[in-house]
């Protein structure tokens, strides 16, 4: 993009689990947390360009990588999410094709949760 000198938008994928890990999830986490930082970096030297850089960071997301997860791990899940449900593909990819459009134009260097509310802060 700043070779071409075309304007733009980079989705990248990042994770709930850099803002609510959890036992086992160490590296990944610290993986997301990363690639969050980096692309609030990489909004400044890009911006000038029209490049506007997010990401999208979903929650539990019934994929067939998730296809394994017991009910009684999802029950648990869905029990501490605000919305009470695992999400759905769409429930991420509209949210992707909204930081895209020029509806989000004025959006940079950020990271959306769509995980249900599971990693909203506080004790429950």
């Amino acid at each position: 993009m700043l070779n071409g000198g075309r304007p733009g938008a980079i989705v990248n994928t990042s994770s709930f689990v850099a803002e609510a890990a959890s036992v086992g999830t160490s590296v990944y986490a610290a993986s997301k947390a990363a690639l969050d930082s980096m692309i609030r970096a990489l909004a400044l030297e890009v911006g000038a360009a029209g490049i506007r850089i997010n990401n999208v960071a979903p929650g539990l997301i019934r994929t067939p990588i998730n296809a394994g997860i017991d009910e009684k791990t999802i029950a648990a899940f869905t029990a501490h999410a605000a919305l009470k449900r695992v999400g759905d593909p769409a429930d991420v990819g509209d949210v992707a094709a909204w930081l895209c459009s020029e509806d989000a134009r004025f959006v940079t260097g950020q990271t959306i949760l769509v995980d249900g509310g599971v990693a909203i802060p506080g004790v429950r």
